[in-house]
């Protein structure tokens, strides 16, 4: 009984220390200007095309994504990681694991530091304003959008704290995000049937 309890915190312990996977958190993320996040995606593609794990790519993939967005570098840099992925047919795979590694993280935040959390907040919000623009027709953007919303996801105290502390900004949660942008679709799709647009 003993080394099964053991056991279990040594395996709680691993995933909170492994911060699920992050490179970077999005304090660290912040601090790297367009050169620094090309070469980062540059290096990952050049390790997986010797090493051929994807998961480098997912590495990358989610830095990209978890860096805050202000200055658009988002899709600066994200091509290269995308055109890899796709090419390996893994972009979707990819993205929903990170996906639900994020909503994971956002539904358990006892098991999270307050900036992983946000780490993990900010890819959602990233994800949910890049995939915003293909998610009007039905397919793969749209769904993603309706499980982030589905999700629930609520942000902790400690997380909205943190994020006021270092960035000023207030932030919703990524579900309320996904929520809008559905509605909004929702919307636009009544109006141009009535007006049989």
């Amino acid at each position: 009984m003993k080394n099964a309890l053991l056991f279990i915190f040594a395996m709680m312990t691993w995933a909170s220390a492994s911060s699920a996977g992050l490179l970077y958190n999005y304090s660290q993320l912040t601090l790297k200007d367009l050169d620094q996040m090309n070469a980062l995606a540059k290096k990952k593609v050049q390790e997986f095309k010797k090493e051929g794990a994807i998961e480098i790519l997912k590495e990358a993939v989610q830095a990209v994504y978890a860096r805050p967005n202000d200055d658009g570098m988002v899709e600066k840099v994200i091509t290269p990681l995308r055109t890899e992925l796709e090419a390996q047919e893994q972009w979707e795979a990819v993205m929903d694991a990170l996906v639900q590694e994020a909503i994971g993280a956002l539904k358990n935040p006892k098991a999270f530091k307050p900036v992983v959390q946000n780490t993990y907040a900010i890819f959602l919000e990233n994800l949910i304003a890049d995939f915003k623009p293909f998610a009007e027709r039905e397919g793969y953007e749209r769904r993603v959008l309706r499980t982030i919303r589905d999700a629930k996801i609520e942000i902790s105290k400690e997380a909205v704290n943190e994020r006021k502390l270092r960035t000023m900004k207030n932030h919703k949660s990524p579900s309320e995000i996904a929520e809008q942008v559905l509605s909004a679709l929702t919307k636009a799709e009544a109006e141009n049937k009535k007006t049989g647009k």
